[in-house]
């Protein structure tokens, strides 16, 4: 029984993380899609945002292979 409810607690969790990467990916390209407008500060700005966003989907990933362990 207590087995059960960690294994259905672990696999909401599971979800909840996949779900998050998921969202930070559609963030992701609609960044992108803004960056053609883009020059001189904003640009850089922009790309900085986009870089934090792929390092956390990198870091959320990394987290979610040691959870499936």
């Amino acid at each position: 029984m207590i087995l059960g409810k960690l294994k259905s607690r672990k696999s909401k969790h599971i979800t909840v993380v996949r779900n998050h990467i998921f969202d930070l990916h559609k963030k992701l390209a609609k960044e992108s899609l803004k960056l053609s407008e883009l020059e001189g500060k904003e640009l850089k700005l922009k790309v900085k945002q986009i870089k934090s966003i792929g390092s956390r989907m990198k870091q959320y990933r990394k987290y979610l292979n040691l959870v499936l362990l």
